[in-house]
């Protein structure tokens, strides 16, 4: 029996309004408005950025109803709450439509039956490392188990090959904790195989460093999360995670080439060194595997990934994952004349920064 996974970074989905005050009179602006007493620019930010979210919300389900997953992988997320909210009063909406058109002149006992395909009944958002409160979390068809390691100390890769000498300079200590959210592990079944799902988002590419490069100055950091995921996969399957049935999900924050063309400062190597984890999205052509527009560098990127165990690779040779890119803005000029979702703007409203991928694979008993 195959399972849809799906991943998904949902670009800020908030259930909180930020009070935190730090903007400048110069920057008090709601949309072509200056605004210069703080109180009122607060109010108006507030009624601007709810109105705003209510169409970026509806593009954001829309594109998650598209996957057809039976468990997505959200990054993003502000809370249990802000996942329960967008899904009572976004994603369900959608879903419940699409159930009535697909079981049409079913009868109630049928339409029981096949209830739980259509809908995300089991929803989870852990509490991670994030100072922004940005959490992974997901959404499943079925109940599964769920399990954080956002406690996770540099003391856990004690023998990883770590760049001390730059982790020093920003001040990090082997008792301070890894992962900048979380890696979520997740247990599920297909058909009664076992499947377990690592649910990652690692350190984004911010420039903060001698380099005042984003890629290099951040890759000290990455890195580090990269050996605990290997670290944390290796030791789940008692050193033989070969024979296993596991796939890793998330936004990685990093790429290993663009169109093809290797990428410096990445820290990616060790999840693909000795085919530790294969990335099926090696099976597309070379300008085809991108999730992300950067528009600075006007460079299409892959930042989104699902990877494959070996054993699942093995079992899934020809199976190459489906990028969504129906939400992404006008502007991503790889898509000039492609079918976008309703209302989608040149740079907003979008379903978010970030394309939804998804993998439909067999999971061996």
């Amino acid at each position: 029996m195959s399972i849809r996974i799906a991943t998904f970074n949902l670009e800020n989905l908030f259930a909180r309004f930020d009070f935190a005050g730090r903007v400048t009179r110069a920057e008090r602006v709601v949309g072509a408005y200056a605004v210069t007493d703080k109180s009122e620019y607060e109010a108006l930010r507030m009624a601007f950025e709810a109105v705003a979210s209510d169409d970026v919300r509806q593009l954001t389900a829309l594109a998650i109803a598209d996957t057809r997953a039976d468990v997505v992988c959200l990054q993003e997320v502000d809370s249990q709450q802000a996942l329960d909210v967008f899904y009572d009063n976004y994603l369900h909406p959608v879903l419940r439509q699409r159930f009535a058109q697909a079981t049409k002149g079913w009868s109630d006992d049928e339409r029981r039956a096949r209830d739980a395909v259509f809908f995300y009944d089991h929803r989870h958002v852990l509490t991670g490392n994030d100072t922004r409160g940005i959490d992974v979390g997901l959404l499943s068809r079925a109940p599964v188990t769920v399990q954080s390691n956002a406690g996770l100390t540099y003391d856990f890769i004690a023998d990883a090959p770590l760049d001390w000498t730059a982790l020093s300079a920003r001040n990090i200590k082997r008792e301070d904790r890894i992962l900048r959210r979380d890696c979520v592990v997740i247990e599920t079944r297909a058909d009664g195989a076992p499947l377990t799902i690592f649910n990652c988002h690692l350190k984004s590419m911010s420039a903060n460093g001698p380099h005042r490069d984003g890629r290099a100055d951040s890759q000290p950091l990455r890195a580090a999360e990269v050996w605990a995921l290997r670290k944390l996969i290796e030791q789940r399957f008692a050193g033989a995670p070969q024979d296993f049935n596991w796939v890793v999900c998330g936004d990685f924050n990093d790429f290993c080439d663009v169109d093809g063309a290797p990428a410096r400062h990445s820290a990616l190597g060790p999840l693909f060194a000795d085919d530790f984890a294969i990335d099926p999205m090696r099976r597309l052509p070379t300008h085809d595997r991108w999730t992300h527009y950067y528009p600075e560098g006007d460079a299409h990127v892959q930042l989104d990934y699902i990877l494959l165990s070996p054993r699942l690779a093995a079992a899934n040779p020809h199976v190459a994952p489906e990028i969504l890119r129906k939400g992404l803005p006008w502007r991503v000029p790889r898509l000039e004349g492609a079918p976008r979702y309703p209302r989608i703007g040149w740079a907003r409203p979008k379903a978010s920064d970030h394309c939804p991928v998804v993998i439909e694979i067999n999971v061996p008993g």
